[in-house]
């Protein structure tokens, strides 16, 4: 399936799209794990931009529960995660602990899934005016000026973001941004659990077909270092799962709790990784699902997205906990930005 078909912001989901059209040696991909959390390192080439529809640079996705259970101690890890790599980032593009740096905050502030930059810009630590109005009042071997910015959407003011932040930049003259925004998933286990971050730049609304121009350092000058968490996913990705779910379901069931001959048990069989799951034999899928079943995952959401598109049904669709949900990543991201940009903050 062509990755423009498919609504996703996360590098490491068009890496498992193109998994079997590439080889091992073709692309930079490091994972690891740090605090209980898998981390995986994506780096892509200015000639592999458009094979994997996305723009060249270093990729980190941190992948993580914590999130949606509520986990205190894990949250606090997963700021100092947000703080080192952003850190590295700083590294790799020579930016001083005492330059000039910008957060933006893309997205609707009246729309929940879609308000997560503007709320972590509410809480980020601004300083740049301090610096200009009260310099001798400003500790600076451990704090640096930042201002911040939550430019709104193209429908509220009729200006493209690129438009906005840039007139800004031209005026303020940071030495860096950081662009924050809620992306599109591909799996819906990746929804709210999962951060990127990139030296890449971002392009708005590009995951849910809004792509609007990029904020990159073609377009600005100046480095951007982008942070996201997938907070929607469309209704061919949720079928397409679910269908996958299900008939590994079934294999579960019978082999563990399904009386024989019946394919829904009798009680509920909890909560399972569906990911260590074994789909069941090729004959028992086929006679219950048909045709249908034995088809490849990409397959199934080609069907599917030829079904539902036409009659405008591809939904955008978000977790009902997404209130709670962007409550924690707002303060996550926004503590974790706070803690790379000010080293005397603990």
């Amino acid at each position: 399936m062509e990755f423009s078909k498919i609504r996703s912001d996360l590098v490491i989901e068009n890496l498992e799209m193109a998994k079997n059209q590439i080889q091992p040696n073709d692309i930079r991909v490091k994972e690891f794990t740090s605090d209980d959390m898998k981390i995986s390192e994506v780096i892509i080439t200015k000639e592999q931009e458009q094979f994997f529809n996305k723009k060249s640079g270093t990729y980190i996705t941190i992948d993580t529960s914590s999130i949606v259970d509520n986990d205190h101690e894990a949250l606090l890890r997963i700021q100092k995660q947000i703080a080192k790599h952003i850190d590295t980032f700083f590294q790799k593009h020579n930016i001083h602990e005492d330059d000039l740096g910008m957060i933006v905050g893309l997205g609707n502030d009246s729309v929940t899934p879609d308000a997560l930059g503007p709320k972590v810009i509410e809480n980020i630590f601004v300083t740049k005016h301090l610096f200009d109005l009260h310099p001798e009042q400003i500790d600076h071997d451990g704090f640096r000026p930042v201002c911040a910015i939550a430019p709104g959407v193209m429908g509220n003011t009729g200006l493209e973001t690129y438009e906005i932040i840039n007139s800004v930049i031209k005026s303020v003259k940071p030495k860096f941004v950081i662009v924050v925004d809620a992306l599109a998933a591909r799996a819906i286990n990746r929804v709210n659990k999962t951060i990127q971050l990139s030296d890449a730049g971002i392009s708005p609304g590009s995951g849910v077909g809004n792509k609007r121009k990029e904020i990159s350092f073609d377009t600005t000058g100046i480095p951007v270092i982008s942070v996201g968490v997938p907070t929607v996913v469309d209704a061919v990705t949720i079928t397409s799962d679910t269908i996958e779910m299900i008939i590994k379901h079934i294999g579960y069931s019978m082999q563990n709790i399904r009386p024989a001959n019946r394919i829904v048990p009798t009680s509920m069989s909890g909560r399972k990784d569906y990911s260590k799951i074994d789909k069941p034999e090729n004959d028992v899928v086929k006679n219950i699902f048909g045709e249908v079943g034995l088809m490849s995952p990409e397959e199934k959401q080609q069907l599917i997205f030829e079904v539902l598109s036409p009659q405008g049904l591809n939904m955008m669709v978000t977790p009902k906990e997404i209130d709670t949900n962007i409550e924690d990543l707002t303060h996550i991201i926004s503590r974790g930005i706070n803690l790379a940009l000010h080293k005397n903050i603990s």
